[in-house]
């Protein structure tokens, strides 16, 4: 028992490290970038160009969540949106000509690939909030007596 513990813990924090490195790169870049051309720079792709490890990180918080029963669910739940989102962004840019430059990138599609690509970025700081709280869950965790589950009539 005390082994899936310690390991949904190593889990926990090598997810959550996995989730966050490409969120604050993301933002290292753009202070970066922005300071050395004076102007503002932010590589808004820069989480889905790096999808492999936001990936990793997603799989190794879920099974934490699954070896401490805890927020689970919601791992599931958001990484499978992340990916839905990050997919359907990249279908309909292909579908639509915009991948190809077919198509210029104005108009209605356009918004719509921005827009699922902003969801995914959203989703994946997300997950990085709950591997933040499961994190701080385990590791406040703790043994409660089983007479404060007793009732007494």
């Amino acid at each position: 028992m005390k082994t899936k513990a310690t390991l949904a813990k190593v889990f926990a924090i090598a997810g959550t490290a996995l989730i966050w490195l490409p969120v604050l790169f993301m933002f290292l870049t753009a202070v970066i970038g922005s300071i050395s051309r004076k102007m503002l720079l932010f590589d808004y792709l820069m989480l889905a160009e790096l999808f492999f490890v936001v990936l990793a990180g997603a799989v190794l918080l879920i099974v934490a969540g699954i070896l401490s029963k805890t927020l689970t669910k919601w791992f599931v739940w958001s990484a499978v949106a992340a990916v839905l989102m990050l997919a359907g962004s990249q279908l309909t840019a292909v579908v639509s000509g915009l991948a190809h430059g077919d198509r210029e990138p104005v108009g209605f599609i356009f918004g719509l690939v921005i827009g699922m690509i902003v969801l995914y970025n959203l989703l994946v700081i997300g997950i990085g909030i709950l591997g933040i709280l499961l994190i701080k869950r385990l590791y406040l965790k703790k043994e409660l007596p089983q007479q404060q589950f007793e009732t007494k009539y």
